[in-house]
Order: C-alpha cells, then sequence, then structure tokens
C-alpha cells in the first residue's frame, strides 16, 4: 500500500492519507487546482471522487492518464487490476495460426480466374482496390478455401494470430475462421493507434475495412467480456470509444457500452441505420461517427433513442 501511495504522490506532486488508512487525497486533475486536495481515491478499489467539480468513476488510470500519461504503463505494471488469465499462459498452450495453404495475395495474381472473380465480388460490395491491397486480401485454390476471400490478422509484433474467409457464392458455410480463441486476439491490432484519443468498434472484418479513414477494430461478432484482450488493453489505455454494432445487435451494444462505461471509459453510440457498415462508402462511415452520440451510464440508451428521433 506505501509503494502505491508513493507512485500515486510522484504522479499528482502531493497527497494526504486519510485517518482511516484507504482513502487518499490528491488535487483533481480536471479541476487543474494544484493547490486543493480534493479528490479522494479509496486505494483498494480505486473509486474515486472529487468534491469539487463531481467528477467520479474506478479506473485509476483515466486520472493518471490525464495528469501524467507517461506513468500510465508503469502503474498498470505495478498495479493493474487482475485479469482472470495470464495471456503469456495461455498462448504458449495454443497452436499457432496458419494461413491456408497456398495462400497469395489478391493483387498479385488478378488474372487468375478465381482472384478475377473474387475481386469483382469485393469490388461490388464497394470495396477498392486499395482496400485490398491495405488489408492484405488474399486467397487460394486449395479445395477448401476455394472462391473466398480471405482476411489475415496481425498482432503488434507483426505475426499472424487469425483469419477470417469469406465466401463469394451462396453456401451453408459463409464464413470459414480460424481455429482460435477470439477472446485471446486483437484483430489485426498491427493496424490500430493504440496512441489516438479514440477508437471505433465495429463487429466484423467487413465492417473494419470500410473503416478505413478511423481508428478502428472489429471484435469478429457482437460480444466483448472482461476477460478479452482487447478489452484488457482498451481498460488500461484509457482510450475514449465508439461502439457502431449492426441494427440486429442493438441491445449487445448497450451492453458492452455499461460494462465500458463501468470501467471509466467514455463510450458513445453510432448506429448505421437499417444497414451494415459494410454496405456503406468509407466517407459515410467516417461522417456517422463523427456524429455518434455519447452513451449516459445512468440515463442508459435513452440520449442516444433521442437522437435517432
Amino acid at each position: 500500500m506505501n509503494e502505491k501511495i508513493k507512485f500515486i504522490t510522484s504522479v499528482f506532486g502531493k497527497s494526504r492519507l486519510q485517518n482511516n488508512g484507504i482513502e487518499l487525497m490528491i488535487p483533481c486533475p480536471f479541476c487543474k487546482d494544484p493547490k486543493k486536495l480534493k479528490m479522494n481515491i479509496r486505494l483498494d478499489s480505486e473509486l474515486y471522487h472529487c468534491w469539487v467539480c463531481n467528477n467520479k468513476g474506478r479506473n485509476l488510470g483515466r486520472l493518471i492518464k490525464q495528469k501524467k500519461p507517461s506513468m500510465l504503463a508503469t502503474y498498470f505494471e505495478k498495479f493493474g487490476k487482475n485479469f482472470a488469465y495470464n495471456l503469456d499462459e495461455i498462448l504458449a498452450e495454443e497452436d499457432p495460426v496458419v494461413l491456408p495453404e497456398g495462400f497469395r495475395l489478391l493483387m498479385q495474381y488478378t488474372s487468375d480466374p478465381d482472384a478475377m472473380a473474387i475481386r469483382n465480388y469485393m469490388h461490388a460490395r464497394g470495396y477498392t482496390d486499395r482496400h485490398l491491397w491495405e488489408y492484405r486480401v488474399g486467397y487460394t485454390d486449395e479445395w477448401k478455401w476455394r472462391r473466398r476471400a480471405i482476411i489475415p490478422s496481425f498482432d503488434m509484433e507483426g505475426d499472424l494470430n487469425y483469419f477470417v474467409t469469406r465466401a463469394i457464392d451462396d453456401t451453408p458455410y459463409t464464413y470459414i475462421n480460424a481455429k482460435a480463441n477470439k477472446r485471446h486476439i486483437i484483430f489485426n491490432d498491427i493496424d490500430i493507434d493504440w496512441d489516438a484519443s479514440t477508437l471505433t468498434i465495429v463487429e466484423g472484418p467487413l465492417d473494419w475495412m470500410k473503416c478505413r479513414r478511423i481508428n478502428a477494430v472489429c471484435i469478429l461478432g457482437s460480444s466483448l467480456t472482461e476477460d478479452s484482450i482487447l478489452f484488457q488493453k482498451l481498460v488500461r489505455s484509457s482510450m475514449d470509444v465508439i461502439l457502431s454494432l449492426d441494427p440486429d445487435a442493438y441491445h449487445k451494444q448497450l451492453r458492452i457500452a455499461a460494462l465500458l462505461a463501468s470501467y471509466d471509459l467514455n463510450v458513445s453510440l453510432a448506429s448505421p441505420g437499417e444497414g451494415d457498415l459494410g454496405d456503406m462508402d468509407e466517407y459515410s462511415v467516417e461522417h456517422l461517427m463523427s456524429t455518434a452520440v455519447e452513451y449516459n451510464n445512468e440515463l442508459g440508451s435513452l440520449p442516444f433513442l433521442i437522437n435517432k428521433l
């Protein structure tokens, strides 16, 4: 506990320990008045509350990011939340992801009949050759994966961690993906700017590819849980979040918003309307995110619903 007090004091300049031994008073980084110790922090739960501006929450990382961002990584390294599992141990137990045999980049073999068919399909859905290049879309002529757009995913180190395949023909199996636990990956983490102020969360890779003009990630579905790597990295980064899932996942989106907000993250909602993001062009997607409505943890979806009227 003493080490934690010393660290917090080094970040905020001064502090005062209350008589109960578990509450610490510090200057509020939002009031920006270094002389007044008006923000109370419970050292055990990390709940905080400023008696002047009424700013409150339970993610101490948000305060540190506001006051001294360079200390945020050290804070999580020393005092970060004990999440449900050790990532390194789990990844060591999992089989490595391997791309389908014969994988090659779509744009390097444009005269191949299968490549031409996949390229035409993607063009018809509003994806340009630039999308296909930038997102490393590929294909193969191996029978199980034929006539499928293959979208690979890479981690921060550039190592393959997942892939999604989308059939271009009518088939009972529209998607056949890598056999890996989606909670243990961040889809194309290599493309995310973790120093940005905001991260947009969408459902699938085809939605994500239409987010080329914004900082975004897809969650490979419509759920996000506390034991996922993405969730943990979001909490540690204290980034603002925009949620834009498909209309049929509206209630799941609200549950995700409430969970993120409970960790004191600023969350906004952006509804694509009747269709999916994958049906929009990237400029319309960018505009949609610029009109996202802030989620209020106390009012729930009310502001979002009012904005849609």
